[in-house]
């Protein structure tokens, strides 16, 4: 499961005005939705200016083997995220002035998936712990990083990735006795945009 956030959107948005919004979120959003769907994954939810998406999921017991897995499948989508919103909100920064990052948040384990809700508005999403802790980690990442868990790091093709991966302090998550084994893939530039 992935967590993606738009770090500084709310400052922009501030700052600019409804159409330059809507173009920014947009930009946004396809770029998000395309890389997501050519590494394999599956766009799930898009709230604000938030996306959740999922890896994994059409994949059947027997392929489980097959290469490349749902966890690399993820890290190459959230470093080419990171490398593609570098440049657009370099674009975004000195034609309006507005900083903007990415924040995001990758943990593996099972969900529950499929539609959800009342008879009047039932959509397809995932949801679990698993869910919870990609969320977790997508509000603890700078703009700018990508943060995963231990699952993730000791997942199958990782190291073949050729990715930089930094070991962080684990990460103690309310709820939980034992702290969560945190990694992250930085980006060039890390900003203290917070998230919002």
């Amino acid at each position: 499961m992935m967590f993606v956030d738009m770090r500084g959107f709310t400052r922009a948005s501030a700052q600019l005005g409804e159409h330059e919004v809507v173009r920014l979120l947009e930009g946004y959003f396809a770029m998000v939705v395309d890389l997501t769907t050519a590494h394999g994954g599956r766009p799930c939810n898009m709230a604000g200016d938030g996306v959740l998406a999922a890896f994994g999921l059409d994949r059947a017991p027997r392929d489980a083997d097959a290469a490349p897995g749902p966890a690399p499948q993820a890290l190459r989508t959230a470093r080419g995220m990171l490398d593609a919103w570098r440049a657009m909100s370099a674009d975004w920064q000195a034609r309006h002035g507005v900083v903007t990052g990415l924040g995001i948040g990758i943990h593996m384990g099972p969900v529950i998936a499929g539609p959800i809700g009342p008879p009047s508005f039932r959509h397809d999403t995932v949801v679990g712990d698993t869910v919870n802790i990609a969320a977790r980690l997508c509000q603890r990442a700078r703009a700018g990083e990508a943060l995963f868990s231990e699952a993730v790091r000791r997942a199958p093709g990782i190291d073949g990735l050729g990715l930089e991966i930094l070991e962080l302090p684990p990460l103690q998550i309310r709820g939980r006795d034992a702290p969560l084994g945190m990694h992250c893939l930085p980006a060039a530039e890390r900003l203290d945009l917070g998230a919002d």
